[in-house]
């Protein structure tokens, strides 16, 4: 299958995007999901994909300004944040995770609230790095892969897993 497609989309679940960036990969998967939160770190990012969702006329994203431990305790009902105001974190049924971590990988937060979902997505840029953390997942196996070789003559790649709950 391919990754975060099943028939054309499940628009009775939710998507939960950490480590958005710019919203590359959110903007083009919103059609497959009721709904999405994305969040990202940087404002700055959020600000670009923000606009960027308005521009192309996506209106089932929501974007926040949190990093992963962040997001990790919004979800888990840890702690209230002031930027989720406006948000209602109750009215979504996430069942997919997509995260797109830095080189270093998913932090322990990431990985905590990823052995929660049935379906996790995972998109590196370090294929070593992702090898470790798909260990800290045992409960989950590769339905799909694909590497993207997206910076030619050298030793960097991409690559982009589907793992669903075992």
């Amino acid at each position: 299958g391919q990754l975060g497609k099943e028939g054309g989309g499940r628009h009775d679940h939710d998507l939960i995007e950490l480590y958005c960036g710019n919203g590359n990969f959110t903007l083009p998967l919103s059609v497959l999901f009721r709904k999405v939160l994305a969040t990202e770190l940087d404002r700055y990012s959020v600000r670009a994909a923000i606009a960027c969702a308005e521009e192309a006329g996506v209106s089932n994203v929501a974007l926040a300004s949190l990093s992963a431990a962040e997001a990790t305790q919004a979800l888990n009902k840890e702690r209230e944040f002031f930027r989720l105001r406006d948000m209602d974190l109750t009215s979504y049924s996430f069942n997919t995770l997509l995260v797109d971590p830095p080189r270093a990988g998913l932090d322990e937060h990431s990985l905590s609230l990823a052995q929660g979902f049935d379906e996790v997505l995972y998109v590196s840029c370090n294929p070593a790095k992702l090898e470790e953390d798909l260990k800290q997942l045992p409960a989950h196996k590769v339905a799909a892969a694909a590497m993207f070789d997206q910076f030619p003559w050298t030793q960097h790649a991409e690559v982009a897993v589907k793992l669903v709950r075992k």
